[in-house]
């Protein structure tokens, strides 16, 4: 059942902590449909292709549902389903484009750091606490550069949702335009976002470091034998539970980070068109 709504207040821009906020409060009261549709797209996560393009259009309709929820204007599962599937190939295109421009943006970055470290090198020699310097504040501005690219292209997929958009390229150039001038407010909430969902994937890697650790250890103490039908057990074992876990944390966070996108979609259009949103209050 969702949470208790109080009357719709005017738009006001939100701060990093009222997106994330927003964002749980959210996910908080629609947990049973959101983590049954983030399954139903892991599953389709499984068939190439179509399969793929059904995974992104159902990231798509969380988004689209945790949209209507802030503009008080609610829809049902079925409802918004039915605006998401005839453009499901226009998602599938889009998170290609992302992907492209993303890779494109970290060859990029990565030959004018290598560029750059390598005239840093030349110029200062053997002067290893300088070079270390230089190194660490050049990867810095490089993750920074990249943070900011993926800053820009973050929402495509609302668009595509929300609006009367059906291809992939004005979904990301319509991504590009509301976040134009919030990169780096953009950048924050990604990396708070992040850190809140990090202890889970800590804790999904924790039986692959032991079983690995344990296959080291075990190689290391007879280095001249093959490691035993136990230690490999024992290290595929603790892999299949790590895979399990890292399934089960992406059905548990995708809803997540879909809501944080609808969020972060509503604030960038009451601010930079000035729709008269409404964003309906949640009692916690």
């Amino acid at each position: 059942m969702s949470e208790n709504f109080g009357s719709a207040t005017a738009m006001q821009p939100l701060s990093i902590g009222n997106v994330v906020s927003a964002a749980i409060k959210l996910y908080r009261s629609h947990l049973k449909e959101y983590l049954g549709l983030a399954f139903q797209a892991l599953l389709w996560a499984i068939v190439p292709i179509y399969g793929w393009a059904k995974f992104y259009s159902i990231q798509a309709l969380l988004s689209r549902l945790a949209f209507s929820e802030l503009v008080n204007q609610p829809e049902g599962i079925k409802t918004a389903r039915h605006q998401i599937n005839h453009k499901i190939w226009s998602f599938f295109l889009a998170q290609i484009l992302v992907a492209l421009i993303l890779f494109g943006a970290n060859l990029g970055i990565s030959i004018i750091r290598g560029i750059l470290l390598g005239a840093f090198g030349l110029a200062f020699g053997d002067q290893a606490a300088i070079t270390v310097l230089v190194i660490i504040v050049v990867n810095l501005i490089g993750l920074v550069a990249y943070l900011w690219v993926y800053s820009r292209i973050f929402i495509p997929e609302l668009p595509l949702a929300v609006e009367d958009i059906i291809d992939a390229g004005q979904a990301i150039s319509r991504s590009w335009e509301l976040t134009k001038g919030h990169a780096w407010r953009l950048q924050a909430i990604i990396l708070v976002a992040t850190i809140m969902t990090m202890p889970l994937i800590v804790l999904a890697a924790i039986p692959f470091i032991i079983g690995i650790g344990s296959f080291m250890t075990a190689i290391a103490l007879n280095p001249d034998t093959l490691p035993s039908s136990a230690a490999l057990s024992a290290f595929f074992i603790s892999l299949l539970i790590s895979i399990v876990l890292v399934l089960m944390i992406n059905i548990i966070v995708a809803p997540f980070w879909q809501a944080i996108k609808a969020v972060v979609y509503y604030d960038l259009r009451g601010r930079r068109e000035g729709l008269g949103l409404k964003l309906r209050d949640y009692d916690i």
